[in-house]
């Protein structure tokens, strides 16, 4: 299992993917913190800030690279970071749920 953290500067495609992942089932469950800072270092040395979104959802390893070309697919052009962390433990039921996601 991975915990998949996709971040982007737009609410709209937080949104977007939000669905996309949930009517696909390629996630049971989806959680998305909204207008968390962003902070980067501009090209004048200057540090600057802009809203963030972060969609986060646990899921199956084996949909990490099919969730990835579905993004890419769905949202040409997008400006998604993307980040997966294994994850090693979760409680019973919560890997049951995971189990069920369908793999193609």
């Amino acid at each position: 299992m991975i915990l998949f953290n996709l971040l982007t500067l737009s609410a709209d495609h937080a949104r977007q993917a939000t669905r996309l992942v949930l009517t696909e089932h390629l996630a049971t469950d989806v959680f998305v913190d909204e207008a968390i800072d962003n902070h980067c270092l501009l090209p004048d040395g200057t540090i600057g800030t802009q809203p963030l979104y972060r969609v986060l959802f646990l899921t199956k390893a084996l949909l990490c690279r099919r969730i990835e070309q579905r993004l890419q697919a769905e949202f040409r052009g997008n400006d998604f970071r993307i980040y997966a962390t294994p994850v090693t433990h979760v409680n019973e039921a919560e890997a049951e749920r995971v189990r069920r996601l369908q793999v193609v």
